[in-house]
């Protein structure tokens, strides 16, 4: 495999929420101890430093800090993680620093040190503009902190925002999926990330569900109308569907996740932070302890066994599992520079066949049609 690309994205891992959602299957904790996270932010600090001796001539053009809900962290404490990268690594001038936040944890005061600290694009999970749904997924916000946190947004001085929506969740309704996404319309938001509610094990709603049978899950035709009608209402308003699952306003797209979807190299920061980079696949450990006992050793958090020790033919499957979900698809001569063999003397023309109508193929580009966005999943386990 041939990554000749110098650049890099850098993912930063905040595992703390005020409160841990019902559907969240993500690494996070529920943690408002200030201490606590201003602890975490030092050692975040002190992993920078280890990690850049091992890749000392990248530059780094994204930065995404995630999480949990990394707004909860003290202001300072984040800017004093970027000035640490700054330090470090060689950032570019046109370098895309985005900030995942909840609602109810924005200020302007706190949005000013965020555009001080030089991040200039916020991703806000609103989820719904729906008092009853925000209350079903647990959230700590209401319909009115999530548009005042827009507003206040882009009052403070940003001009690239993202608004999380989440549809076919139990008890919505088509008319609250419309209204909510009516709602953020209005706002105008740069981005746009529409997910379709995945329930996941060990989880408040999975336990609901398959358990205790107080909720029912959203059918998969209910679930794909909400999706479609999403895709109707964002026709003739500027923004271009560009991944299965985004939409954003011309140039407004998100650098740092383009990155997953077109095979570029990242390194997780964090910890459970994945990274593929070097070659290499690895995640940091998830274990709080044994990330501050690393940390505090000089040594980067990553056990043997958290090496991912993938074959070429693994490799090649990420590719196009990920690269199908964005809109435009990917090149096909691209995979055969970079794994140095011929796309279809690994995967079976009948593919295309199998799934015409879904899948089509124009020049040297593979990519899902909108009738196979419907069944991609199905698509993109037959080349795994």
């Amino acid at each position: 495999m041939t990554i000749t690309n110098n650049r890099i994205g850098l993912y930063l891992h905040v595992p703390f929420c005020r409160r841990k959602c019902r559907y969240c299957g993500f690494l996070s904790f529920e943690c408002c101890d200030e201490s606590v996270l201003t602890e975490y932010a030092r050692a975040l600090c002190m992993e920078i430093r280890t990690r850049y001796e091992e890749w000392p001539y990248r530059v780094v053009d994204s930065i995404f800090i995630g999480g949990g809900t990394p707004s909860l962290m003290p202001a300072e404490d984040m800017a004093a993680v970027l000035d640490t990268i700054r330090d470090c690594f060689m950032v570019s001038d046109d370098c895309e620093i985005t900030i995942e936040s909840n609602p109810a944890t924005l200020d302007e005061r706190k949005l000013n040190t965020y555009l001080e600290s030089g991040i200039n694009r916020i991703s806000i999970g609103v989820q719904s503009f729906d008092n009853h749904i925000l209350k079903m997924l647990g959230r700590v916000h209401d319909k009115n902190e999530a548009a005042r946190a827009i507003t206040t947004a882009r009052r403070a001085g940003f001009d690239n925002i993202n608004v999380d929506l989440m549809f076919g969740i139990p008890a919505q309704t088509m008319k609250m999926w419309k209204d909510s996404f009516r709602q953020c319309l209005f706002l105008e938001p740069e981005h746009i990330s529409l997910y379709s509610l995945q329930i996941e094990e060990n989880t408040p709603f999975y336990d609901m569900i398959y358990k205790d049978d107080i909720i029912k899950p959203v059918d998969e035709d209910t679930d794909r109308s909400m999706y479609h009608e999403a895709l109707m209402m964002l026709s003739g308003r500027g923004y271009n569907l560009y991944e299965i699952s985004n939409a954003s306003k011309p140039g407004r797209e998100c650098r740092h996740n383009l990155k997953y979807w077109s095979y570029e190299e990242y390194l997780g920061l964090g910890l459970g932070a994945s990274s593929f980079i070097g070659g290499y696949r690895f995640r940091n450990t998830s274990k709080m302890k044994e990330y501050l006992k690393y940390i505090r050793a000089g040594m980067p958090p990553v056990k043997p066994e958290d090496v991912e020790n993938y074959t070429k033919r693994d490799e090649m499957g990420i590719y196009v599992f990920t690269g199908l979900r964005k809109r435009e698809g990917f090149d096909i001569n691209e995979f055969e520079s970079i794994f140095g063999v011929d796309f279809f003397k690994v995967y079976e023309p009948s593919l295309l066949d199998e799934f015409r109508g879904c899948l089509e193929v124009n020049g040297s580009v593979m990519r899902l049609t909108e009738r196979g966005i419907d069944i991609s999943n199905r698509i993109m386990a037959a080349f795994v």
